[in-house]
């Protein structure tokens, strides 16, 4: 039934952009009209996702290519430093899936930290943590996760409907994989796209270190916490886990030594993750490093892996859609069709003329925040959001790229109220050990700890490091 009133929305939709192609916008020219009404099409297709979201993004790319937008221009995302950085982190990404040394990472985590139900809690979502800033794709990040937790309640023989703490560890991955997503801009490939818009729309550009700075600190309570939440919200039968450590063992033991390969991927991803953090001292630009670290990985007789290795780990179809997404953003921008948009429907609010930047920032974020379950996926909420923050925060004379970067910390995280908010959340739901029901009950509250976190930055950590 879902899928027969996607389809309905979905061609009405598109008659309604056909239509809108012509519509009198005063004050916007018919170059800055027709990138816009594509562009707001393909975010209404990516929301609804009749089809894959890479392939209405060539669909997009192509319409305005072929209604005389210059294709440099909307091909343009592909040269942007960025989409390489967000690549090669997606090499080194798949380089520790072929290795195995994803997997190694996350036993190990569990066999130091103990196996009671509580301590694998904390043992998978920290391995979510430990692998956040090297793989782009949070589908990928999430699908290694889903494995390991899994093959646990398989070897617990918890069943599938029984809720016996299969649920608990299920959902605690699935709440993690979707809130550290914007605590490493290389965490999420929308975090990309979301960086390039905000440095075309106000020339300013954020770093790896700088992503870094600014959400750590506030999120880092948020996912301690996280795992202990859930264990109270959805608490286990401990009976049913008494062979948890053996099965880990049994794990740890079958891996084996750690291959060249893997202490090779090792090395690289700590070297490379020290280089992110420290951009500020040594002046070497992030997608720099990015570059030199896939050529040691992949550096014949020298690196980790080969090309054939990691080809079928990358994640192609979020990387066609960011680059088209990227390009056809910057071309709505450069055209003037989100200030526009802005000016026309939002900038004359009562309320946006009357609250100061703190009070300003404080609504946007709560409004972010728990908006996230009427949007399928943060990258389409982003596209949508982050102009209009910009835009509003221009017209009030506040500093637009702060305003624009505070709403994208809020827009890539808590993004699990529903099964579809998240390509990954459908991939835990598909394990049937959960209802919406429990990731409702979940969500709300971890919901409202993220929101605390983030108002807590706005009045105390975001300007004591200067970012307001």
């Amino acid at each position: 039934m879902r899928n027969k009133w996607v389809t309905i929305a979905s061609i009405v939709i598109t008659l309604v952009a056909l239509w809108a192609l012509n519509w009198p916008t005063p004050g916007l020219e018919a170059k800055g009209r027709i990138p816009l009404v594509v562009f707001l099409w393909s975010v209404a297709l990516w929301i609804l996702r009749p089809i894959p979201e890479y392939l209405t993004a060539i669909l997009g790319a192509a319409v305005m290519i072929l209604l005389k937008v210059p294709g440099k221009e909307v091909l343009g995302g592909f040269a942007d430093p960025v989409w390489w950085m967000v690549t090669f982190a997606c090499i080194l990404g798949a380089a520790i899936a072929t290795t195995g040394l994803g997997r190694r990472i996350a036993y190990t985590i569990m066999d130091k930290l103990g196996t009671s139900p509580l301590r694998l809690l904390y043992g998978t979502t920290m391995t979510n943590n430990v692998l956040a800033p090297f793989t782009p794709s949070n589908t990928a990040r999430g699908a290694i996760l889903y494995g390991v937790t899994e093959g646990i309640c398989d070897a617990l023989g918890l069943k599938a409907g029984e809720k016996k703490g299969d649920h608990t560890l299920t959902l605690a991955n699935l709440y993690i994989n979707t809130t550290n997503t914007n605590m490493f801009l290389t965490a999420m490939g929308g975090n990309a796209l979301f960086v390039a818009l905000l440095e075309k729309m106000t020339g300013h550009r954020v770093m790896w270190s700088d992503w870094f700075i600014a959400a750590f600190v506030p999120m880092l309570p948020v996912v301690l916490l996280l795992p202990y939440i859930v264990y109270r919200l959805f608490p286990p039968r401990e009976s049913e886990w008494v062979r948890g450590r053996e099965f880990v063992r049994e794990q740890v033991s079958r891996l084996g030594p750690p291959s060249r390969a893997e202490k090779a991927t090792l090395v690289i991803m700590l070297v490379t993750l020290a280089l992110w953090a420290t951009e500020l001292v040594h002046k070497v630009p992030s997608t720099t490093v990015s570059f030199f670290m896939a050529i040691m990985l992949l550096f014949p007789g020298i690196g980790a892996v080969s090309w054939k290795d990691v080809e079928k780990h990358m994640p192609w179809p979020m990387l066609l859609w960011l680059g088209f997404a990227m390009g056809m953003a910057g071309v709505v921008n450069s055209t003037g069709g989100f200030k526009w948009l802005v000016g026309r429907f939002f900038a004359s609010s009562p309320w946006v003329q009357s609250l100061a930047f703190a009070p300003f920032m404080l609504v946007v974020i709560l409004a972010i925040i728990f908006i996230h379950p009427l949007f399928s996926g943060m990258n389409a909420m982003g596209m949508i959001v982050i102009p209009v923050v910009v835009q509003l925060a221009t017209a009030r004379g506040f500093d637009p790229f702060v305003a624009g970067f505070l709403a994208t910390l809020a827009v890539t995280t808590a993004a699990f109220f529903l099964p579809f908010n998240s390509a990954p959340n459908l991939i835990f739901y598909g394990s049937g050990r959960f209802e919406v029901s429990d990731l409702l009950k979940g969500a709300i509250p971890l919901a409202l700890l993220i929101a605390a976190a983030l108002v807590g930055a706005l009045y105390l950590w975001w300007p004591l490091i200067g970012l307001l």
